[in-house]
């Protein structure tokens, strides 16, 4: 199993209560959202970067983001954007790192990008993010990010 870890999005509005980082596990390919978000054009990027804020200031807004109601895909999440017609997708999960001692700091870490014809979910997508959601050394790289962040109220 390869060594992963996580890496704190720069550059954002700061939240007490909300993070967003990407997974970075170098040899595994179809963990890819970190690549493919710095290879969006600027302009791209602000958009997708804007959608990031929004989030983590506590907005809703479905055709920007989104989680899912059903079990098992509860922890799993979403950012979403169209280029040249295309939906694009930057698949995730929703972790609490430190739930006893500060309950209330959710990360989404980002983990796979999707490009599709429909506006559909690909189940594939959703099971990759829940798989990895649930791995122990996905677990541990994410509580060692954010180990700042664990008493913080």
């Amino acid at each position: 199993m390869a060594h992963c870890r996580v890496e704190r999005i720069e550059g954002l509005q700061r939240s007490v209560n909300r993070a967003l980082a990407f997974l970075i596990c170098p040899d595994e390919p179809n963990i890819d959202a970190k690549q493919t978000f710095e290879g969006l054009s600027v302009k791209r990027q602000r958009e997708v970067r804007d959608r990031f804020d929004y989030w983590l200031q506590g907005g809703r807004h479905n055709q920007y983001f989104h989680g899912w109601d059903y079990p098992p895909y509860k922890d799993c999440f979403v950012f979403k954007w169209k280029e040249k017609r295309q939906h694009q997708r930057l698949y995730g999960f929703l972790i609490h790192p430190y739930p006893r001692m500060n309950n209330r700091l959710k990360v989404c870490v980002l983990v796979a990008h999707a490009q599709k014809n429909s506006e559909n979910t690909d189940p594939a997508e959703l099971n990759g993010a829940l798989a990895l959601s649930q791995r122990l050394d996905v677990i541990s790289a994410v509580k060692a990010e954010f180990v700042d962040w664990k008493e913080e109220v």
